[in-house]
C-alpha cells in the first residue's frame, strides 16, 4: 500500500522550483502588477474625489474610502509578492 504514496526527498525541491518557476513568471507575477496598477488607479481616483469635493462632504467621503481601500489593496499585493518570492526562494526557484 506504500508504494502509492510517492516519497519526496529533499533533492526533489529544486525540480518542483524549476516546474513552478514559469507558472510565478507567467501567470502570477502578471496578475499581480495587473491588481497593483488597479489600486494604484483606485487610490488616485480616490485622491481626485477629495480634493474636488471640497464642499460636498459625501463626496469627501467616497474619496477618503477610495483611497483607504487602494493603501489596503497596495499592501495585499506587495505581502502577496513577498510572500510568493519567500516560498519560491524556499524551494529553490527563480
Amino acid at each position: 500500500m506504500s508504494g502509492l504514496i510517492p516519497i519526496v526527498h529533499a533533492a526533489d525541491s529544486e525540480a518542483f522550483g524549476a516546474a513552478i518557476d514559469p507558472v510565478i513568471q507567467n501567470v502570477i507575477n502578471p496578475i499581480i502588477g495587473v491588481l497593483f496598477g488597479v489600486a494604484v488607479l483606485v487610490f488616485v481616483f480616490g485622491a481626485f474625489q477629495l480634493i474636488r469635493g471640497d464642499s460636498d462632504s459625501e463626496t469627501r467621503s467616497n474619496g477618503k474610502k477610495a483611497m483607504i481601500g487602494g493603501i489596503i489593496g497596495l499592501f495585499i499585493m506587495v505581502s502577496a509578492w513577498g510572500f510568493i518570492r519567500l516560498i519560491s526562494n524556499t524551494v529553490g526557484s527563480l
